[in-house]
């Protein structure tokens, strides 16, 4: 019945939006093209620039990196054909091949690279979100701030075919780096600061992947085409993708229903009961993670017991059930589907739970504070962003503490703006936080609560936290790294509660059956460059 009625809406609201959807624009026919709708189309496609989500799509067509990952976290070569990294692990060295070419035909060449990273750490550059993933190389931080020269900045180009880094100390996880924007290339004398919108302009934003630019229309779409001159051309099926964002979900699964595209990204969470068993359902697990963050600063929160006694009196299946399918409970920080560093299972599952849920643990642990039954709590706050999703997640966690321990939460739901700035401030009591990993590495959310890290905004400090993260860093032993990692994830969460753990998110997807050769990625994406579509 439940589904029954979950198809019946579904056929209601795909009526209701199809004047929305006969407004996209015309597809072509006669050659093989994807369509693709996405829910986000924010950020820009400069890799030195707001490389996010639109980025994070464009790319995986348009732009080849050094090297990716698979599914497992093996490494597939992309502009470079091999590297080897010196015996003190300071110097890298990568080889591209001398085949890969832009889509104009012009060779890739290790200067292109360079341009990226310049124009990231320019200090003029405002856009560069990503800047701080070059600090692992000697001369970059002081460059971004401009203390220091560009050209002081140890990555050079020795000849065309062979890039150079010399690491600060050495980065167990600088390949890891290698897949986040100010790594990748960009053509010199065509990608310049100078140009702020040159990634707009088909004629300036080239790709040395499998599809390069063809058209870009601002907030709607972008299309690509199939770049003949990629190095791996003759296994690349598609000739076009086209890349919607439609920002409404009851739109973006009209589109999908009326087959007005083949894939839509981020849907409602009940698609995932209404096609359970599909082949046209994709679960893509991402990795981000929802957490609450206690200001440290603010009574009594500063008191362990009663943060712990908040964690621990949070039922996480109960919240998901009214949040939605695309939320997991999770009791971890690091998102339950980041890879190990050492192991083939998923780094949350390597060791037991960070804490366990208990109410009456929960309970006592306020008394000892001082609260029995929350009598003389004070009223926090509790700040989210204004959405429908963080107002259901808000609503259930001030109903289960005040069930649970007989305290009251506040709500206070503000727009985005507001919410990252009162976050910044520590302008909150409990604040909803989440993180989206930038590449798959527990390092990318563990180092976020060292105490000299800018995005500690509840100011952690905690020398013993800082000494773990800081040894993950120099050792060479990667099972010696990954346990040095659990040690501070339960620090953060399991001892101290400075972070807690509420919910892993997943986006549920549709793609038309006809679809093969889909690849994913490490991050859990799927990858569209290999693809195919039967008429």
């Amino acid at each position: 019945m439940k589904k029954h009625l979950t198809h019946i809406l579904a056929v209601i609201l795909v009526m209701s939006v199809l004047f929305s959807i006969a407004a996209l624009p015309a597809f072509a026919d006669g050659d093989k093209e994807l369509f693709i709708a996405t829910v986000s189309g924010s950020g820009d496609l400069d890799p030195a620039g707001i490389a996010i989500d639109m980025w994070t799509e464009y790319c995986k067509l348009c732009v080849d990196p050094l090297i990716r990952f698979d599914e497992a976290g093996n490494i597939i070569y992309e502009a470079a054909e091999s590297y080897e990294v010196s015996d003190d692990e300071l110097v890298w060295t990568f080889h591209l091949r001398e085949n890969g070419k832009w889509s104009d035909g012009s060779p890739v060449v290790a200067g292109d690279f360079i341009n990226t990273i310049h124009r990231a750490l320019n200090p003029d550059n405002g856009m560069s979100i990503y800047a701080s993933v070059l600090y692992s190389i000697v001369g970059a931080q002081e460059a971004r701030s401009g203390e220091a020269d560009l050209n002081s900045v140890a990555a050079v180009a020795l000849d065309d075919y062979t890039l150079q880094f010399t690491l600060k100390a050495p980065c167990t996880y600088f390949t890891s780096l290698l897949t986040v924007g100010p790594f990748y290339p960009s053509k010199t004398g065509l990608a310049t600061l100078e140009d702020p919108s040159w990634w707009k302009n088909p004629a300036s934003s080239l790709g040395n992947g499998a599809f390069y630019l063809t058209d870009f229309v601002d907030g709607e779409y972008y299309e690509v085409a199939k770049n003949p001159y990629y190095w791996n051309a003759d296994a690349v099926n598609l000739d076009s993708i086209k890349v919607y964002f439609i920002y409404d979900q009851q739109s973006l699964l009209a589109a999908y229903q009326t087959g007005e595209v083949d894939v839509a990204t981020g849907l409602p969470d009940y698609i995932r009961d209404a096609y359970a068993g599909s082949d046209e359902l994709f679960i893509w697990n991402m990795l981000t993670s929802k957490f609450v963050l206690p200001n440290l600063n603010v009574k009594p929160l500063d008191d362990l017991r009663v943060r712990e006694a908040i964690a621990l009196a949070l039922n996480r299946e109960e919240i998901c059930a009214v949040i939605g399918a695309d939320y997991i409970p999770s009791t971890s920080y690091v998102a339950e589907f980041m890879l190990s560093n050492s192991s083939s299972e998923y780094f949350s599952k390597e060791k037991a739970p960070l804490f366990t849920e208990d109410i009456a643990k929960a309970q006592q642990l306020l008394a000892d504070a001082g609260y029995p039954n929350g009598d003389g709590f004070p009223v926090l706050t509790y700040t989210y962003p204004n959405s429908d999703k963080d107002a259901l997640l808000a609503q259930a966690i001030q109903a289960q503490l005040k069930a649970n321990l007989g305290i009251t939460i506040d709500l206070i739901g503000v727009e985005d703006q507001v919410y990252s700035s009162n976050r910044s401030e520590g302008s909150y009591d409990l604040i909803r936080h989440s993180w989206t990993a930038d590449f798959n590495d527990p390092i990318n959310y563990l180092d976020l609560y060292t105490s000299y890290s800018g995005g500690n905004y509840n100011h952690v400090n905690l020398p013993e936290y800082d000494a773990l993260i800081e040894a993950s860093n120099v050792t060479a032993d990667q099972a010696e790294r990954n346990e040095l990692l659990h040690q501070a994830e339960q620090l953060l969460v399991g001892e101290n509660f400075f972070v807690i753990p509420v919910a892993t998110q997943v986006y549920i997807c549709l793609w038309n059956p006809r679809l093969s050769g889909v690849t994913i990625n490490e991050k859990g994406e799927p990858m569209y460059r290999y693809a195919d579509i039967a008429a």
